[in-house]
């Protein structure tokens, strides 16, 4: 089985997750850099909205962060962050 680290993109409603799309590593970006350049929403514990994770090689969630709608936008479109 294949196995490389990952980004998820989701929106959390109530105790609902809505997976909206995955990246994974490949030879046009990096998803640890990706995720590092993602700016995190002001209020990184609210119980709603768009959110990302960062799953390591043998598939376990080692990092999450409230985004904007915009940021998800560009991250489900497969526009690089470097302007963002």
């Amino acid at each position: 089985m294949f196995q490389q680290s990952k980004i998820l993109v989701w929106y959390q409603v109530a105790s609902q997750k809505v997976v909206l799309g995955e990246a994974f590593n490949s030879s046009k970006y990096d998803v640890h850099s990706l995720w590092r350049r993602a700016p995190e929403e002001n209020e990184p514990h609210q119980e709603m909205g768009f959110r990302l994770s960062l799953y390591d090689d043998g598939g376990r969630e080692i990092a999450g962060k409230a985004i904007s709608m915009g940021t998800a936008d560009l991250l489900l479109s497969g526009t690089c962050l470097n302007d963002v």
